[in-house]
């Protein structure tokens, strides 16, 4: 192995040991951080990207649309498919793993000298709104991580703020009324923001004050309407992107990890032979698998993960709701048993992730 990749692989296991698979709400900790970075984000023409679901479609095909006119573009999404750099981009191009090494060594040390406790996430936020200033960009599209309010990405201010769409997710943290978690989520919306949304009019209320709002239920619209606000006239392309909508043989890949995103997935394509799923613990599975069709044989599978639900947790929930089920140690194992069968694989990215794997698809490898 030679130094870089040493060094890349020491910066991974630091950065995966600061309770990746723990979700630790609060601004505290990034101001800290950010106070000893100068505070990059306060630099930066900021379009943040909250709400349920449509978020990384959305900051991908804007970054896409807004560099093939020229302007140059951060674009910082989560989580990742394959390899953790996919969550930072300048345009279409990873951060390095120099770049991204150099920084993380850095911000170890500032979270080591002032005891500051960085999460996973605040790190990896930190480090998006440093490389974008420092590289100059025209926007950085950032996506929230978790609700809004108490997300690190909200440490920035968003000069446009894209709201998506709303439904149940992460009751946990964000409450347990559509109601609440629209407070928690729109929280990201400042006096100066410029909001476009897909929430539907009587959850506007739940909406700060701001600049303007501009309603539409379409995602192409939602570009369009950026490209309106920033006096762009130029023609919306949308573009697919991995692990969404994704097929290849017999098997469709999609991340839909929500019982909104599953009723989204199923009415393009419902006539599935078997389902290949696996849930996250924070997810409401129950909610998740009575939106798959009974006629399915649905294949649950334990996750690489400490957050994944068990197959055997999986089993008895589908059982009761009396489909047919068989549970598996993985989603490989569950995919050489679907055989030439029609098969969708979804519930989280981790099951889409192993899934591409498996199937030796682009940009599987890290790279």
């Amino acid at each position: 192995m030679n130094p870089l990749e040493k060094n890349y692989s020491k910066a991974l296991k630091w950065i995966d040991s600061l309770n990746q698979n723990k979700i630790v709400p609060g601004l505290h900790r990034i101001t800290k951080l950010m106070n000893h970075l100068n505070n990059p984000q306060n630099k930066l023409k900021i379009i943040m990207v909250g709400g349920t679901n449509a978020k990384g479609n959305t900051c991908h095909n804007l970054n896409y649309n807004l560099n093939k006119v020229g302007i140059k573009t951060g674009c910082y999404t989560s989580p990742h498919l394959h390899t953790i750099r996919e969550r930072i981009r300048i345009g279409n191009k990873k951060i390095s793993k120099d770049k991204f090494t150099r920084a993380i060594f850095d911000l170890k040390c500032i979270d080591e000298e002032h005891n500051i406790g960085a999460t996973y996430f605040e790190i990896l936020t930190a480090l998006a709104y440093f490389y974008f200033n420092e590289n100059k960009v025209d926007y950085a599209i950032m996506e929230i991580g978790l609700g809004g309010e108490w997300d690190a990405v909200n440490i920035g201010n968003s000069k446009i703020a894209i709201l998506t769409t709303l439904g149940i997710d992460h009751v946990d943290y964000l409450g347990h009324t559509i109601e609440e978690i629209a407070t928690t989520k729109a929280k990201i919306v400042r006096e100066k923001s410029i909001l476009i949304t897909g929430w539907e009019k009587e959850y506007h209320k739940y909406i700060p004050k701001c600049k303007s709002l501009d309603y539409s239920n379409n995602m192409n619209n939602w570009i369009e309407l950026v490209f309106q606000k920033l006096k762009i006239k130029a023609s919306i392309e949308i573009i697919s992107m991995p692990g969404r909508f994704e097929r290849f043989k017999n098997f469709t890949l999609d991340v839909a990890h929500n019982e909104q995103a599953m009723e989204y997935l199923l009415k393009k394509d419902n006539d599935y032979e078997n389902i290949i799923i696996g849930i996250l613990e924070d997810k409401n599975a129950s909610d998740i698998i009575k939106k798959l069709p009974q006629r399915a044989n649905i294949m649950v599978c334990n996750l690489p993960t400490e957050r994944g639900t068990s197959s055997q947790k999986l089993s008895k929930i589908a059982r009761n709701m009396k489909y047919r089920c068989s549970e598996y140690n993985s989603v490989k194992e569950a995919m050489e048993n679907a055989k030439e069968q029609k098969t969708l694989i979804t519930g989280s990215f981790y099951t889409v992730s192993e899934g591409r794997n498996y199937l030796e698809l682009k940009g599987h490898r890290e790279l």
